[in-house]
């Protein structure tokens, strides 16, 4: 079995909490995706992401990123060295989340 890369981990784990219609932008390192009803960001700031391991990756997804995503819905969460900020969405969206 192959190692996952960064992208797929992440994919994979928002995949696996039931979000839908991933995309990724990889300049900024950007997920776009949809529970169904709101579309919502995920933004890694570029030296975090290629600093972490993917191994770490699947484990703050788990943890920390997923959590505050479910908790956030329709806004942005973006990831660096200091943690997790929450912040409105450079997307527009139709519904209220």
């Amino acid at each position: 079995m192959s190692e996952l890369t960064k992208n797929e981990a992440i994919i994979e784990a928002l995949e696996s909490a039931g979000y839908q219609e991933i995309r990724l932008k990889v300049v900024p390192k950007r997920f776009l995706f949809s529970d169904g009803r709101c579309q919502t960001e995920l933004e890694f700031s570029r030296n975090y992401f290629d600093e972490t391991t993917p191994v770490a990756l699947q484990g703050l997804m788990g943890e920390h990123i997923l959590p505050a995503i479910k908790q956030q819905l329709g806004k942005k969460v973006y990831v660096d060295a200091r943690g997790i900020s929450i912040i409105p969405s450079t997307q527009g969206r139709k519904d209220t989340c």
